[in-house]
């Protein structure tokens, strides 16, 4: 059956959708609004997005829109999901104008301070003391996924590829687990219905955040692709394997996955 396709520039980079049967088309056209209505609310980068305005709004409840609430009740999820390794209430990454030092790699920590759980949504509002801030860094990208794939779930198959993070149902598909060093793929994971996330250190000379220290994570594993029913926990999971180091990474990925560790060694799951 043939799928069709559309690209939508959203988020800092390009999300990829398909679908297949009569009803695509008008589909993928409302997913597309949607995606747009997403980063229009959840960007970081205009002053005017509405997660903007909340974490600038000094009162600690503030009515939001759905849109917003979600991904409130999203970071409490993931710091417990997590451990505290993922708290979207830190800024998730570092882009220095110059390469850091590594000091010997060892497993990131949680912050002791546990913001994220200080979160909470209701049916109209968020809560968090002033002076936390949200950030939708990935756990947008998966909560955009997610969102899409509800929307999607009356075609016969669909895809979303959201910057990182895969959503699928509906046909059998096979992912690519690109290199983190250059175009090859290291592995190949089937993905039937469900979601895949890949969480890495080593493209655009990105640096994720140690949420204990604040300072760049060097804990052995430079890439981590994790596999999960949701786009949310996939992001999740991929990104706390990546903080974990190779110890204790294989505990955060129980429905498989793919790490890639500085050594070069790889290890499928």
């Amino acid at each position: 059956m043939r799928e069709h396709r559309r690209t939508v520039e959203v988020f800092g980079g390009r999300v990829a959708l398909r679908a297949a049967g009569r009803q695509a088309p008008l589909a993928l056209a409302v997913a597309e609004a949607l995606l747009r209505r997403m980063h229009a609310a959840l960007t970081r980068f205009d002053p005017e997005s509405e997660l903007c305005r909340l974490n600038a709004d000094p009162r600690p409840t503030v009515p939001a829109s759905v849109l917003v609430r979600k991904l409130a009740a999203a970071v409490p999820y993931a710091g417990e999901l997590s451990g505290g390794l993922v708290d979207a209430t830190v800024d998730p990454f570092l882009e220095p104008a110059h390469d850091l030092p590594e000091d010997d790699p060892h497993p990131a920590s949680p912050d002791p301070r546990r913001r994220w759980a200080s979160v909470f949504s209701d049916t109209a509002t968020v809560t968090r003391p002033p002076g936390v801030a949200l950030d939708s860094g990935g756990l947008a990208k998966g909560l955009a996924a997610d969102l899409i794939a509800d929307h999607l779930r009356e075609v016969p198959s669909f895809a979303i590829e959201c910057l990182g993070d895969v959503r699928a149902g509906g046909a059998h598909r096979t992912l690519r687990v690109a290199s983190p060093w250059d175009d090859g793929a290291l592995a190949e994971l089937a993905l039937d219905d469900g979601a895949a996330a890949t969480s890495g250190v080593t493209r655009r000379g990105r640096h994720i955040v140690d949420p204990g220290t604040g300072l760049p994570a060097h804990t052995g594993v430079v890439q981590a692709t994790a596999l999960a029913p949701t786009a949310l926990e996939a992001e999740v999971r991929a990104k706390a394997a990546l903080l974990a180091g190779p110890g204790d990474a294989p505990g955060h990925l129980p429905h498989g996955g793919v790490l890639v560790l500085a050594s070069g060694e790889i290890i499928c799951l």
